[in-house]
Formats: structure tokens, C-alpha cells, sequence
């Protein structure tokens, strides 16, 4: 399978006052920068066979097919779906802020992932993030089954991107259109969303339909796949982890 890791993002938010890489893939935690936990934990996964990357000039990794970036997210994810093999049927995109991302937990992923759909998305329960990162403040949904927060990391049939990408695009242009956008959704399902009435099939359902896709989220137990280093105590609490000696997510590549 061919993977593609989006590291375009600059360096903007909080984290600013801490690194002065130009982007966030280049921030250094345990003495590398970000990128590479990202793709040696790729590399070092049996189901991936290639990788390729959105980001700038600077990422150049040997073994990594780089795609030029620009500034519109899903035209970055075509930029990326274009590293892939032509025969590629499925693809799976990582954002390149987790670096506690390891070979068992992508295949953990990837055994998880239904045949039958077009997108799958993991979603990790509030309890396993806590559990495994105490302390950690995310943004979480409640749903009626289940509280959890977003993967940072999903898997597209390839012939479903830019389908996905014209959809989204509707969705995002009305995000500042409060109206619009509860019209976009429905009022009902929004309504059993703000009460945590809201299933996690229905939800999927829904969002499906409105993205022209089949998607299916995945309750995924694995905190490391939806942690993202974006806020001072998260690169604090990643430098404590990865900077002890002798950690490794896998093999790792030449020229890491």
C-alpha cells in the first residue's frame, strides 16, 4: 500500500514561540525533526510499500516521492494522491505532527479498515487518549454511544479523493454561514449532535451521503494515531517520550 504523509502546515500557531522551523514537520523532538517518526513508522510497517510526501523542498527524504505543495488542504491530498502507483486502489494519507506513530499501530489500522468502503476514518475513545496520554487536552465529540476524538490519519479508496475533494469544498465554503451550513447537515442531525443524541453510525451515514462517499469511522483504540503535537505541552510531553535514549518506532531509513 502507498502512503502519503501531508506536511505542509507552517509553523503559525503556539508552537512558534518554541522552534523556529519554518513548518510544523520540521520541528525537532528527540533530536529530529517530526517528520521522520512519521515516516520511519511508515517505512518500518510490512503492509507499506511506498511513501510519498507533501511538503517543501526541504523534507526531501531519499526512498520519499515529494510532491510540491500549496495552500488549499485537499488540493495538497490530490498533490499527494499523485505519488502513488497508477494501479494504487487504496492509499492511506498521515499528517505529519504524530510522531508517536509506530508500525502496530498502522497495521493495527489498516487490519481495522472494512473492503467495502470508500473512506475509513479511526476515531479514539476519550478514555484510551487519557489513558495512554494523562493529562492531554483534546477536542472530543459526544456522541450517544461513545465520546472520542478524530485520527489524524485515514485511508481513501483512490478513484473516491477527488470526488471527496469537491464535496468537502461546498461544506468548507459555508463554514462561517451558521445557517447554511446547519442546512448543509440538517437541523435534526445537528440538533442530536449538540445533545449527544447522535450515533456514531448515523453520523457516518450522514456525513457520507453529504461527501457523495461510502465512509465508515473505526473506533480505534490507539491514542498514538490521534495525539497530534499542535500546542506547547503537547511537543513538551513528545521531547519526554521520544528524547529517551534508546526509543525507536522501527528499523529506520538510510538517510533519516
Amino acid at each position: 500500500m502507498h502512503a502519503i504523509v501531508l506536511a505542509g502546515q507552517t509553523n503559525q500557531g503556539q508552537l512558534k514561540a518554541l522552534s523556529t522551523a519554518e513548518y510544523e514537520a520540521e520541528i525537532v523532538v528527540g533530536g529530529r525533526p517530526m517528520v521522520d517518526w512519521v515516516l520511519e513508522a511508515l517505512k518500518s510497517s510490512p503492509s507499506i510499500t511506498s511513501v510519498g510526501m507533501v511538503g517543501p523542498v526541504s523534507l526531501s527524504r531519499e526512498g520519499v516521492q515529494l510532491a510540491p505543495m500549496t495552500g488549499d488542504l485537499f488540493q495538497n491530498i490530490l498533490q499527494g494522491l499523485a505519488t502513488a502507483p497508477e494501479n494504487a486502489d487504496k492509499v492511506l494519507f498521515v499528517t505529519s505532527d504524530i510522531p508517536w506513530l509506530t508500525p502496530a499501530v498502522v497495521e493495527a489500522f489498516l487490519k481495522a479498515a472494512p473492503d467495502d468502503v470508500d473512506v475509513v476514518y479511526p476515531v479514539i475513545p476519550k478514555e484510551a487518549a487519557e489513558r495512554r496520554f494523562p493529562g492531554t487536552k483534546r477536542t472530543y465529540v459526544r456522541l450517544k454511544d461513545v465520546t472520542v476524538t478524530g485520527g489524524n490519519l485515514f485511508l481513501a479508496r483512490a478513484s473516491a479523493v477527488p470526488r471527496l475533494k469537491e464535496r468537502a469544498e461546498v461544506l468548507l465554503a459555508h463554514r462561517k454561514a451558521p445557517l447554511q451550513l446547519a442546512r448543509d447537515v440538517g437541523f435534526g442531525l445537528l440538533l442530536r449532535l449538540l445533545t449527544g443524541q447522535l450515533s456514531l453510525t448515523q453520523a457516518e451515514t450522514r456525513v457520507g451521503g453529504l461527501l457523495g462517499i461510502r465512509g465508515r469511522a473505526v473506533i480505534f483504540p490507539y491514542a498514538e494515531a490521534g495525539v497530534d503535537v499542535d500546542k506547547p505541552e503537547d511537543l513538551a510531553l513528545a521531547e519526554r517520550e521520544l528524547g529517551e535514549p534508546g526509543h525507536a518506532s522501527g528499523q529506520g531509513w538510510s538517510g533519516l
